[in-house]
C-alpha cells in the first residue's frame, strides 16, 4: 500500500524498527512519514542542527539559510504535510518571487526572469531575443517535465507504471530532450545573454553544459511554470517546522550522534552504531551523501573525484545598510567559457567568477537588523579533497568582491559586521560531502543522469534517500526520493 496523503486505516508497524542516518530534508520527511504509517523511528544526525545543508546560521541579529535560499514546486512540500496530515499553510508562509532572478551581463544589459508571459515578453524584447524562440524552449521543457512526472519524479528506476508506453519515452519530443545541453541552448536561442542563463542551469544540479543531457531544460521549464518561493524568516523556518512535527509524532532524535557503522547479518540490516552506543533495527535508511555507503559497511571507498558534481564557495555578509538588488542576482563572469573549463577541465576555482548574490531583505526585514542586510554570495567552485589554505580562501574572496564591484555592489570592509566563509571543505566537514560535492555525482551523460544511486539495495532492510540518489538534488526532488523509499520500505515490511 502506498502512501498518498490518506493513511485509512493501515497495519500497525510498530513492531519494525527504523534508524534514519542523517536528518537532512529526505532523511527527516522519510522519519515523519514513517512514523506515521506506524513505524518506531529514530533519527540520527552528526550535527547540533537538523536539515543537512539547510542549515542556519545567526549573529549580531543576522541570519542566514547556509544551503538552498529558495524552493520550487511547493506541491511537493504541501504533499509531505498532508502525507502527515498537517496543513503546510499552517506551519510556513510560503511567498512568491516574480521574478525569480534577476541576470547582470558584462555588456551593461539586464534581464528578469518572471514566471509570467508578460513579464518574460517584456525581458525578452530588452535583449532583442524572439518570444517564439521562448516558447519553443517551452514546448521542450514541458514535455520533459510530462515525461519526468510520469517516470522518474514518482517511481523507483526501472518500477515504472504498466501504462507508460516505450514509445513514449522514445518519442521526438524526449528524443529531442537528450541531446547535448549546450547545443540544445544554442539551437533554441540566438542571444548570448539567454544562452548564459540556461547554461547556468545545469550548475544547480553541479554540472556543466557541455556534458549535461538537454532534458535538464526542465529546471529552468519549472521555475517559469511553477515558479519560486521564499519561506518568510528564512528557508530554515521550514526545519524548524518539520523539528517540532518529529516531536509531535514521536520520532527519537539523536543529535551530535555520528553514525559510524552499518551493522548486516546474514545480508539482512540489524542496526547501526554510534561511538557511544548500538542501536538495533530493522530497517536502515541512508541520508547521508552515498558515498558514505562503503566505510559505514567496511568496505573500500573507491570514489572518484572527478566524477562528482561542483561544491561551492560561500560568503555570509552582515552589511550594515541597505543593498539595493533583487533577491535573487546572477553577476556573470566577463569569460564564461574560460570559467566552465577552469571548473570541469582544469578542477580550479575560477580566475573570474560568476556569482550569486541573494539578498532576501529585498524580501523579508526580518532576517536582518533594521536597515542592514544579511547577503548570502556564492560562487562554484570544483569539489576537492584537498584543504584549502588561507591563501586560497583570500584569493577566491578578492575574486567575489572584484565582481561585486565590477556590476556595482561595493561592500567596504567598514560596513561588514559580520564575515563567515565556507570553502568546499565545510559541506566535506560538517555534512560528509565527497569532496563538498552538493549533488553527489555530476549529471554529465545519459547515465549517469538517468541512473542515480538506487532509493533500495541489494542489502534486506538497507535503503536510501537525499539528493545523492534517485531521483536527483534539489529540495523537491529529495521530498520525491523521501516518498519513492517510505513507499518501498511499506510494501517491504
Amino acid at each position: 500500500m502506498e502512501l498518498n496523503g490518506n493513511l485509512g486505516n493501515m497495519a500497525n508497524k510498530s513492531k519494525n524498527k527504523v534508524a534514519v542516518i542523517g536528518a537532512g530534508l529526505g532523511g527527516i520527511a522519510t522519519a515523519l512519514r514513517l512514523s506515521r504509517l506506524g513505524y518506531k523511528v529514530s533519527l540520527i544526525e552528526k550535527n547540533s542542527e537538523l536539515g543537512g545543508k539547510i542549515y542556519p546560521y545567526e549573529e549580531k541579529g543576522y541570519k542566514f539559510d547556509r544551503g538552498p535560499s529558495l524552493i520550487t514546486l511547493p506541491e511537493h512540500f504541501y504533499e509531505l504535510f498532508t502525507d502527515i496530515d498537517e496543513n503546510l499553510d499552517e506551519h510556513i508562509d510560503l511567498i512568491n518571487l516574480n521574478p525569480t532572478c534577476k541576470y547582470l551581463f558584462k555588456n551593461g544589459k539586464e534581464f528578469s526572469y518572471y514566471s509570467t508571459i508578460s513579464g518574460m515578453k517584456k525581458e525578452l524584447n530588452k535583449i532583442d531575443e524572439s518570444f517564439e524562440n521562448f516558447c519553443n524552449f517551452l514546448n521542450v521543457g514541458s514535455k520533459v517535465y510530462e515525461l519526468s512526472n510520469k517516470t522518474f519524479l514518482n517511481h523507483p528506476m526501472g518500477k515504472f507504471p504498466s501504462n507508460t508506453k516505450l514509445s513514449e519515452l522514445f518519442s521526438f519530443p524526449y528524443l529531442k530532450s537528450l541531446s547535448n545541453y549546450k547545443k540544445l541552448t544554442k539551437k533554441i536561442f540566438k542571444t548570448e545573454e539567454m544562452r548564459h542563463i540556461f547554461e547556468r542551469y545545469t550548475t544547480y544540479v553541479g554540472s556543466s553544459p557541455k556534458e549535461t543531457p538537454g532534458m535538464f531544460f526542465i529546471i529552468p521549464f519549472i521555475e517559469f511554470a511553477f515558479g519560486s518561493w521564499y519561506i518568510k524568516g528564512g528557508i530554515y523556518n521550514l526545519i524548524n517546522s518539520l523539528e517540532n512535527l518529529l516531536e509531535k509524532n514521536n520520532v527519537e532524535v539523536l543529535k551530535d550522534t555520528e553514525v559510524k557503522k552499518i551493522r548486516i547479518s546474514e545480508k539482512n540490516v540489524i542496526g547501526v552504531d554510534t561511538e557511544n552506543k548500538s542501536i538495533s533495527a530493522d530497517i536502515v535508511v541512508n541520508n547521508s551523501d552515498v558515498s558514505n555507503l562503503n566505510s559505514l559497511m567496511g568496505l573500500t571507498n573507491s570514489e572518484r573525484i572527478d566524477d562528482y558534481s561542483l561544491s561551492g564557495f560561500i560568503l555570509l555578509l552582515g552589511v550594515k545598510n541597505k543593498i539595493k538588488s533583487g533577491h535573487h542576482n546572477i553577476l556573470f563572469s566577463n569569460n564564461y567559457n574560460k570559467e566552465f573549463d577552469d571548473l570541469f577541465k582544469k578542477r580550479t576555482f575560477p580566475d573570474d567568477p560568476t556569482v550569486y548574490l541573494c539578498n532576501p531583505t529585498v524580501t523579508d526585514n526580518s532576517v536582518a537588523p533594521e536597515n542592514k542586510s544579511s547577503l548570502f554570495i556564492m560562487a562554484n567552485s570544483p569539489a576537492t579533497q584537498k584543504i584549502w589554505s588561507q591563501d586560497e580562501v583570500e584569493i577566491a574572496t578578492s575574486k567575489i568582491f572584484n565582481k561585486l564591484s565590477q556590476y556595482g555592489y561595493e561592500i567596504s570592509n567598514k560596513d561588514i559586521e559580520v564575515k563567515k566563509i565556507q570553502s568546499p571543505n565545510y559541506f566535506m566537514k560538517e555534512h560528509n560531502s565527497f569532496g563538498g560535492s552538493l549533488y553527489g555525482k555530476s549529471s554529465h551523460g545519459y547515465i549517469k543522469s538517468f541512473f542515480r544511486h538506487p532509493n533500495k539495495g541489494a542489502i534486506k532492510g538497507l535503503y536510501n534517500v537525499g539528493g545523492t540518489v534517485h531521483p536527483g538534488g534539489g529540495t523537491p526532488t529529495v521530498l520525491k526520493s523521501s516518498k519513492i523509499t517510505t513507499n518501498l520500505i511499506n510494501n517491504d515490511f
